[in-house]
């Protein structure tokens, strides 16, 4: 499963204190892996920083209670074009890494 979820712009604060909480800790988000995204950077709303999540529908509906305080929803539409974005990214990542190692 993979999710993207969005937080306004002025709870940047507090979405930062969430995902550095307990690195360690099972269930961490920094143990679950996930990416951020501007609005600016993604054409997305200029005011809120986009959250991608993406592993088996547990993780991911558990991340999205964690973040519930903070959340805001996010367009369906805006939602595929960052999954579609980290996808890119991820593949030129993989493809650049097949180039240095290859």
């Amino acid at each position: 499963m993979k999710k993207v979820f969005g937080i306004p712009l002025e709870k940047k604060k507090e979405l930062t204190e969430l995902l550095e909480a307990d690195p360690y800790a099972k269930g961490s988000f920094a143990m679950m892996g996930y990416k951020l995204k501007d609005g600016n950077q993604v054409e997305g709303d200029v005011k809120t920083i986009y959250i991608y999540i993406s592993g088996d529908d547990d993780k991911v509906v558990a991340a999205g209670e964690r973040l519930k305080e903070l959340r805001v929803d996010v367009p369906a539409e805006v939602e595929q074009k960052i999954i579609a974005i980290i996808a890119e990214e991820e593949d030129k990542a993989a493809s650049g890494m097949g180039d240095i190692f290859g």
